[in-house]
């Protein structure tokens, strides 16, 4: 009888074990991304000898049936919910809460900051490459560096927590002074800003990008830049040739995203519409598409997201205005270059932008050897000023 009831109870247990994967398999999440968590989802692991004997395997399906469990989306959000209203903390997943703005937790610690140096050398050597290739044949070479949110809004971080500016800081001054040391174009965004009165509308309160207003006035700033260096007189928009116009839809940020919409406070996205529009033709990833320049939901109840600046990351954009009488211009860069290109697109003939997260058909300096543009733009933010990877990638 005993020995009935083990068997009983193991064949149980194995039926178990059996049907949570198949539950998930049936009825879990068939994404391959989480769209509140912004990342990619667990694939299914690829058993191996390697990755048996080595315990791999395991982890790796623990971490599949985590993200494909039936329902996570809901119960994340039902335990953010509890941290974050039921609660009351001042920090819920990793997002500070307690200040006036969305900031992301930063870990506590200080350390020897001398290996900046090295790397910032690093690469300003790459970016040094890219301004060569450009000068073969007359072009001007621009890199455009921008702070990111929680830089913008470093002293909205409560007094208890840490909000890092010892290292960004330190991050801007290595990279600054080796991009001087080598004489390239550097337009730091963070001096203009200041200079401005560091508008606190320039930076979202619920993600990590600038403003549309922002951005304008990053795009009035080097466009001027480059007038003055050419001794050029390339159309520039003014204040008055754009209706600012506040998007009655809600808007999701990233940070906000992280709190699965919870966040308390409120935001709309702005975009800038033309008073005389310049018109182009619009090419994605080398396939004409409608000449828009934001992707709006029909409804105005729908939940909006950066992404509405030119429908989000592309690999390759390119704007044809028809005016050949104009310089050619490329754009390189992260995500803070598309609500740029709705801007930068009515000064020249062509404006191509490229992020190479996703673009892969060739490297950033046979691109240029192709296609010779007048202007280069690089556009990063600060903590990206030292990264080798996606549009750090100079080859």
């Amino acid at each position: 009888m005993k020995r009935a009831s083990q068997i009983c109870f193991l064949g149980c247990f194995l039926a178990v074990l059996a049907a949570v994967p198949l539950l998930i398999a049936l009825r879990g999440s068939k994404n391959e991304a989480s769209y509140y968590e912004n990342r990619m989802l667990a694939a299914v692991p690829v058993a191996t000898r390697e990755s048996l004997l080595d315990g791999s395997l395991f982890s790796g399906w623990d971490t599949w049936l985590t993200d494909h469990i039936p329902g996570r989306d809901r119960l994340l959000s039902l335990n953010t919910w509890v941290d974050y209203q039921l609660l009351d903390r001042p920090m819920v997943n990793d997002v500070v809460t307690g200040a006036d703005v969305l900031l992301p937790f930063q870990t506590y610690g200080t350390w020897d900051l001398g290996y900046l140096d090295g790397l910032a050398g690093e690469m300003a050597e790459g970016l040094s490459q890219v301004d060569e290739t450009v000068s073969a044949w007359g072009g001007q070479f621009y890199y455009l560096g921008l702070p990111i949110q929680n830089t913008y809004f470093a002293d909205h971080y409560p007094a208890y927590l840490e909000n890092r500016a010892w290292h960004v800081e330190a991050i801007h001054a290595s990279f600054s002074a080796a991009l001087e040391a080598r004489g390239l174009n550097f337009l730091d965004m963070a001096a203009v800003y200041e200079a401005q009165g560091k508008p606190g509308e320039y930076y979202s309160a619920s993600d990590h990008h600038f403003t549309y207003l922002g951005a304008f006035a990053a795009y009035q700033a080097m466009m001027d830049r480059i007038n003055a260096d050419q001794d050029w007189d390339l159309p520039v928009l003014g204040p008055d040739e754009l209706i600012f116009r506040t998007l009655e839809n809600p808007f999701l940020g990233s940070r906000n995203r992280k709190l699965y919409g919870r966040w308390t406070g409120e935001e709309h996205l702005q975009i800038g519409e033309q008073t005389h529009p310049v018109p182009f033709v619009r090419l994605d990833n080398g396939s004409e598409v409608e000449p828009t320049l934001y992707t709006l939901p029909d409804q105005t109840t729908t939940n909006v997201t950066y992404d509405i600046f030119m429908g989000g990351d592309k690999a390759e954009t390119i704007l044809q205005t028809n005016r050949p009488e104009l310089p050619n211009l490329l754009i390189f860069g992260d995500s803070f270059s598309n609500p740029l290109e709705t801007l930068f697109y009515t000064g020249f003939n062509e404006t191509r932008s490229l992020d190479l997260r996703h673009y892969s058909a060739m490297g950033i300096l046979e691109y240029l050897e192709e296609y010779q543009p007048d202007v280069v733009i690089c556009i990063r933010d600060e903590t990206s000023y030292l990264s080798k990877d996606g549009n750090g990638t100079i080859q």
